[in-house]
Protein backbone atom coordinates (compact mmCIF):
# COMPACT_ATOMS: atom_id res chain seq x y z
CA UNK A 1 0.00 0.00 0.00
CA UNK A 2 1.43 3.46 -1.13
CA UNK A 3 1.12 6.24 1.10
CA UNK A 4 -0.45 9.55 -0.34
CA UNK A 5 -0.52 12.93 0.49
CA UNK A 6 -3.24 15.25 1.27
CA UNK A 7 -3.16 16.47 -2.55
CA UNK A 8 -3.45 13.05 -3.52
CA UNK A 9 -6.17 12.54 -0.84
CA UNK A 10 -8.30 15.08 -2.43
CA UNK A 11 -7.87 14.59 -5.94
CA UNK A 12 -8.51 10.51 -5.78
CA UNK A 13 -11.78 11.80 -3.27
CA UNK A 14 -12.97 15.24 -4.63
CA UNK A 15 -13.21 15.91 -0.74
CA UNK A 16 -10.98 19.84 0.00
CA UNK A 17 -8.28 19.64 2.10
CA UNK A 18 -10.44 21.65 4.69
CA UNK A 19 -13.14 19.39 4.85
CA UNK A 20 -10.76 16.41 5.41
CA UNK A 21 -9.11 18.14 8.11
CA UNK A 22 -12.50 19.32 10.01
CA UNK A 23 -13.07 15.28 9.42
CA UNK A 24 -10.12 14.21 11.37
CA UNK A 25 -10.65 16.71 14.33
CA UNK A 26 -14.62 15.06 14.76
CA UNK A 27 -13.17 11.82 14.48
CA UNK A 28 -14.28 10.94 11.52
CA UNK A 29 -11.22 10.21 9.85
CA UNK A 30 -7.80 9.08 11.87
CA UNK A 31 -5.08 11.67 11.74
CA UNK A 32 -2.19 12.07 9.46
CA UNK A 33 1.28 10.48 9.58
CA UNK A 34 4.07 12.83 9.82
CA UNK A 35 6.33 11.67 7.35
CA UNK A 36 8.99 14.29 8.55
CA UNK A 37 8.82 17.82 9.94
CA UNK A 38 7.17 19.39 6.56
CA UNK A 39 5.28 15.89 5.06
CA UNK A 40 2.06 14.58 6.42
CA UNK A 41 0.70 11.11 5.01
CA UNK A 42 -2.77 9.24 4.18
CA UNK A 43 -3.19 5.79 3.69
CA UNK A 44 -6.07 4.46 1.11
CA UNK A 45 -7.64 3.75 4.39
CA UNK A 46 -8.12 7.50 4.74
CA UNK A 47 -9.91 7.00 1.07
CA UNK A 48 -11.61 4.22 1.69
CA UNK A 49 -13.51 6.33 4.73
CA UNK A 50 -13.91 9.58 2.98
CA UNK A 51 -15.96 7.78 0.26
CA UNK A 52 -18.00 5.70 2.71
CA UNK A 53 -18.72 9.03 4.79
CA UNK A 54 -19.65 10.78 1.14
CA UNK A 55 -22.03 7.88 0.36
CA UNK A 56 -23.44 7.83 4.47
CA UNK A 57 -24.24 11.88 4.19
CA UNK A 58 -26.02 10.78 1.08
CA UNK A 59 -27.81 8.24 2.65
CA UNK A 60 -29.05 11.23 5.23
CA UNK A 61 -27.03 9.87 8.24
CA UNK A 62 -25.44 12.86 10.45
CA UNK A 63 -21.91 12.63 11.42
CA UNK A 64 -22.66 11.60 14.63
CA UNK A 65 -23.84 9.08 13.39
CA UNK A 66 -21.54 7.62 10.34
CA UNK A 67 -18.75 8.18 13.52
CA UNK A 68 -20.64 5.71 15.29
CA UNK A 69 -20.92 3.45 12.16
CA UNK A 70 -17.58 3.77 11.15
CA UNK A 71 -16.15 3.47 14.63
CA UNK A 72 -13.84 0.44 13.85
CA UNK A 73 -13.05 0.96 10.17
CA UNK A 74 -11.48 4.53 11.70
CA UNK A 75 -9.27 2.36 14.77
CA UNK A 76 -8.05 0.20 12.29
CA UNK A 77 -7.34 2.82 9.53
CA UNK A 78 -4.76 4.70 12.05
CA UNK A 79 -3.54 1.19 12.70
CA UNK A 80 -2.39 1.26 8.99
CA UNK A 81 -1.28 4.40 8.70
CA UNK A 82 0.79 4.22 11.42
CA UNK A 83 2.72 0.81 9.97
CA UNK A 84 2.72 3.12 6.68
CA UNK A 85 4.80 5.10 8.50
CA UNK A 86 7.28 2.56 9.84
CA UNK A 87 7.37 1.15 6.29
CA UNK A 88 8.32 4.39 4.45
CA UNK A 89 11.04 5.12 6.72
CA UNK A 90 12.40 1.36 6.39
CA UNK A 91 12.88 1.67 2.58
CA UNK A 92 14.04 5.40 2.70
CA UNK A 93 16.51 4.17 4.84
CA UNK A 94 17.28 1.10 2.87
CA UNK A 95 17.63 3.28 -0.08
CA UNK A 96 19.70 5.67 0.66
CA UNK A 97 21.99 2.66 2.32
CA UNK A 98 22.32 0.91 -1.15
CA UNK A 99 23.04 4.28 -2.74
CA UNK A 100 25.33 5.12 -0.34
CA UNK A 101 27.29 1.92 -0.39
CA UNK A 102 27.15 2.17 -4.41
CA UNK A 103 28.83 5.66 -4.02
CA UNK A 104 31.28 4.60 -1.42
CA UNK A 105 32.96 1.49 -3.27
CA UNK A 106 32.75 3.51 -6.56
CA UNK A 107 34.02 6.86 -5.79
CA UNK A 108 35.17 6.49 -2.24
CA UNK A 109 34.88 7.85 1.19
CA UNK A 110 36.33 11.50 0.43
CA UNK A 111 34.44 11.75 -2.90
CA UNK A 112 31.27 10.97 -2.05
CA UNK A 113 29.00 13.44 -0.81
CA UNK A 114 25.63 13.62 0.83
CA UNK A 115 24.18 15.79 -1.54
CA UNK A 116 24.89 13.48 -4.34
CA UNK A 117 22.77 10.82 -2.31
CA UNK A 118 20.28 12.58 -1.04
CA UNK A 119 19.30 13.77 -4.98
CA UNK A 120 20.09 10.07 -6.40
CA UNK A 121 17.19 8.71 -3.65
CA UNK A 122 14.91 11.73 -4.05
CA UNK A 123 15.33 13.22 -0.09
CA UNK A 124 16.77 16.38 1.84
CA UNK A 125 19.96 16.24 3.61
CA UNK A 126 17.77 16.57 6.93
CA UNK A 127 15.77 13.63 6.38
CA UNK A 128 19.62 12.10 5.65
CA UNK A 129 20.61 13.08 8.74
CA UNK A 130 17.43 12.09 10.26
CA UNK A 131 18.58 8.30 9.66
CA UNK A 132 22.13 8.78 10.17
CA UNK A 133 23.75 11.92 11.88
CA UNK A 134 26.69 11.94 9.50
CA UNK A 135 28.39 11.18 7.07
CA UNK A 136 30.98 8.87 9.17
CA UNK A 137 27.81 7.04 10.37
CA UNK A 138 26.52 6.75 7.08
CA UNK A 139 30.00 5.13 5.88
CA UNK A 140 30.04 2.81 8.98
CA UNK A 141 26.54 1.39 8.44
CA UNK A 142 27.55 0.43 4.83
CA UNK A 143 29.73 -2.36 6.41
CA UNK A 144 26.16 -4.13 7.33
CA UNK A 145 25.15 -3.58 3.90
CA UNK A 146 28.00 -5.67 2.40
CA UNK A 147 28.13 -8.13 4.48
CA UNK A 148 24.28 -8.62 3.97
CA UNK A 149 24.60 -8.71 0.42
CA UNK A 150 27.95 -11.07 0.41
CA UNK A 151 26.06 -13.50 3.02
CA UNK A 152 23.36 -14.10 0.69
CA UNK A 153 25.38 -14.80 -2.24
CA UNK A 154 27.50 -17.21 -0.04
CA UNK A 155 24.35 -18.57 1.60
CA UNK A 156 22.88 -21.38 -0.50
CA UNK A 157 26.28 -22.73 -1.72
CA UNK A 158 26.71 -23.83 1.76
CA UNK A 159 23.26 -24.49 3.19
CA UNK A 160 23.79 -27.39 -0.18
CA UNK A 161 27.01 -29.05 0.69
CA UNK A 162 27.78 -31.45 3.48
CA UNK A 163 31.58 -31.01 2.44
CA UNK A 164 32.78 -28.70 5.53
CA UNK A 165 35.78 -27.72 3.37
CA UNK A 166 33.70 -26.35 0.93
CA UNK A 167 31.59 -24.73 3.49
CA UNK A 168 34.95 -23.10 4.47
CA UNK A 169 36.04 -21.94 1.14
CA UNK A 170 32.94 -20.16 0.70
CA UNK A 171 33.34 -17.89 3.71
CA UNK A 172 36.76 -17.47 3.13
CA UNK A 173 35.66 -16.08 -0.53
CA UNK A 174 32.96 -14.02 1.22
CA UNK A 175 35.94 -12.20 3.48
CA UNK A 176 37.57 -11.84 0.24
CA UNK A 177 35.04 -10.14 -1.17
CA UNK A 178 34.04 -8.19 1.76
CA UNK A 179 37.81 -7.21 1.51
CA UNK A 180 37.38 -5.95 -2.29
CA UNK A 181 34.06 -3.64 -1.64
CA UNK A 182 35.56 -1.23 0.14
CA UNK A 183 39.37 -1.26 1.63
CA UNK A 184 38.37 2.30 3.16
CA UNK A 185 35.51 0.98 5.23
CA UNK A 186 37.53 -1.85 5.98
CA UNK A 187 40.08 -0.02 7.78
CA UNK A 188 37.14 2.56 9.58
CA UNK A 189 35.44 -0.27 10.65
CA UNK A 190 38.64 -1.83 12.26
CA UNK A 191 39.33 1.88 13.62
CA UNK A 192 36.09 1.96 15.12
CA UNK A 193 36.31 -1.62 16.49
CA UNK A 194 38.87 -1.21 18.87
CA UNK A 195 37.79 2.36 20.02
CA UNK A 196 35.10 1.29 22.95
CA UNK A 197 34.23 4.84 23.62
CA UNK A 198 33.02 5.43 19.64
CA UNK A 199 29.32 5.33 19.61
CA UNK A 200 29.60 3.63 16.16
CA UNK A 201 31.50 0.24 18.28
CA UNK A 202 28.43 -1.42 19.09
CA UNK A 203 27.06 -1.22 15.17
CA UNK A 204 30.70 -2.82 13.91
CA UNK A 205 30.98 -5.20 16.35
CA UNK A 206 27.29 -6.78 15.75
CA UNK A 207 28.78 -6.94 11.86
CA UNK A 208 31.72 -9.14 12.88
CA UNK A 209 29.97 -11.20 15.26
CA UNK A 210 27.75 -12.21 12.79
CA UNK A 211 30.61 -12.26 9.98
CA UNK A 212 32.46 -14.70 11.97
CA UNK A 213 29.53 -16.96 13.91
CA UNK A 214 29.40 -19.01 10.99
CA UNK A 215 33.05 -19.97 10.67
CA UNK A 216 33.24 -20.74 14.70
CA UNK A 217 30.19 -22.99 14.09
CA UNK A 218 32.40 -25.38 11.56
CA UNK A 219 35.12 -25.70 13.90
CA UNK A 220 33.07 -26.48 17.10
CA UNK A 221 31.33 -28.93 14.25
CA UNK A 222 34.73 -30.85 14.13
CA UNK A 223 35.85 -30.66 17.77
CA UNK A 224 36.68 -34.22 19.95
CA UNK A 225 35.34 -33.37 23.79
CA UNK A 226 39.13 -35.35 24.30
CA UNK A 227 41.16 -33.57 21.68
CA UNK A 228 43.57 -30.64 22.54
CA UNK A 229 41.51 -30.08 25.34
CA UNK A 230 41.17 -26.48 27.03
CA UNK A 231 43.93 -25.18 24.30
CA UNK A 232 41.04 -23.69 21.73
CA UNK A 233 38.15 -20.94 21.99
CA UNK A 234 36.20 -21.21 18.56
CA UNK A 235 35.10 -17.22 19.09
CA UNK A 236 39.17 -16.67 19.14
CA UNK A 237 40.07 -18.78 17.07
CA UNK A 238 37.69 -17.31 14.51
CA UNK A 239 38.97 -13.80 15.27
CA UNK A 240 42.47 -14.71 14.87
CA UNK A 241 41.51 -16.25 11.40
CA UNK A 242 39.87 -13.27 10.36
CA UNK A 243 42.83 -11.46 10.89
CA UNK A 244 45.42 -13.89 9.14
CA UNK A 245 42.78 -12.84 6.10
CA UNK A 246 42.99 -9.78 6.88
CA UNK A 247 46.65 -9.12 6.38
CA UNK A 248 47.36 -11.49 3.56
CA UNK A 249 44.99 -8.99 1.71
CA UNK A 250 46.98 -5.94 3.10
CA UNK A 251 50.35 -7.62 2.10
CA UNK A 252 48.97 -8.64 -1.53
CA UNK A 253 47.32 -5.50 -1.57
CA UNK A 254 51.20 -3.87 -1.99
CA UNK A 255 52.97 -5.42 -5.14
CA UNK A 256 51.87 -8.08 -7.52
CA UNK A 257 53.89 -11.11 -5.89
CA UNK A 258 50.75 -12.53 -4.57
CA UNK A 259 46.91 -12.79 -5.96
CA UNK A 260 43.87 -13.90 -3.92
CA UNK A 261 44.50 -17.47 -4.93
CA UNK A 262 47.11 -17.73 -3.21
CA UNK A 263 45.59 -15.73 -0.20
CA UNK A 264 42.80 -18.06 -0.03
CA UNK A 265 45.28 -21.14 -0.65
CA UNK A 266 47.20 -20.32 2.85
CA UNK A 267 44.22 -19.05 4.84
CA UNK A 268 42.48 -22.25 3.90
CA UNK A 269 45.32 -24.13 5.06
CA UNK A 270 45.76 -22.53 8.22
CA UNK A 271 41.79 -22.94 8.82
CA UNK A 272 42.27 -26.67 7.99
CA UNK A 273 45.24 -27.36 10.18
CA UNK A 274 43.30 -25.94 13.21
CA UNK A 275 40.30 -27.91 12.13
CA UNK A 276 43.29 -30.84 11.78
CA UNK A 277 43.51 -30.01 15.88
CA UNK A 278 40.18 -29.53 16.86
CA UNK A 279 39.49 -32.95 15.20
CA UNK A 280 42.27 -34.97 17.45
CA UNK A 281 44.68 -35.88 14.41
CA UNK A 282 47.02 -33.52 15.68
CA UNK A 283 47.84 -33.63 19.37
CA UNK A 284 49.80 -30.40 20.62
CA UNK A 285 49.30 -31.03 24.17
CA UNK A 286 52.55 -31.64 24.40
CA UNK A 287 54.24 -28.73 22.51
CA UNK A 288 51.72 -26.63 24.39
CA UNK A 289 53.32 -27.64 27.71
CA UNK A 290 56.19 -27.16 26.57
CA UNK A 291 55.75 -23.76 26.06
CA UNK A 292 52.73 -22.87 28.29
CA UNK A 293 55.19 -21.45 31.36
CA UNK A 294 56.57 -19.30 29.06
CA UNK A 295 53.71 -18.07 27.66
CA UNK A 296 52.09 -17.00 30.62
CA UNK A 297 55.00 -15.27 31.75
CA UNK A 298 55.46 -12.96 28.72
CA UNK A 299 51.93 -12.00 28.82
CA UNK A 300 52.57 -10.87 32.36
CA UNK A 301 55.45 -8.66 31.39
CA UNK A 302 54.08 -6.99 28.28
CA UNK A 303 54.66 -3.25 29.25
CA UNK A 304 52.12 -0.81 29.62
CA UNK A 305 51.75 2.36 27.57
CA UNK A 306 52.90 4.87 30.29
CA UNK A 307 55.78 2.66 30.46
CA UNK A 308 56.90 3.18 26.61
CA UNK A 309 59.50 5.45 25.86
CA UNK A 310 58.57 8.46 24.27
CA UNK A 311 61.34 8.76 21.92
CA UNK A 312 63.95 7.10 20.57
CA UNK A 313 66.31 8.60 22.84
CA UNK A 314 64.67 7.79 26.01
CA UNK A 315 64.71 3.83 24.96
CA UNK A 316 68.85 3.93 25.40
CA UNK A 317 68.64 5.87 29.00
Amino acid sequence: MRPMTISELERETGVGRSTIYFYISEGLLPPAQKASATRAIYSRSHMELLQEINRLKADGLSLREIAARLADRIEAAAEVTVDLVAKQHEDIRNSILQTAARFFTQRGYEETRISDICREVGVTAQLLYGHFPSKRHLFIACFEVYFNWMNARVAGPIEQTADSSARLAWRVWAGLGMQALSRELQAMAKVEALNWESELNPLVRDVYEKMLAGAADELAADRKADANPGLFDDELVSYGLLGALENMLMRASWDEKYNRYEVMKNVLAIFLSVRAAYAGRVDLTEDWAHIAGLAEGLVASVPKPAEAPMSPSQSDE
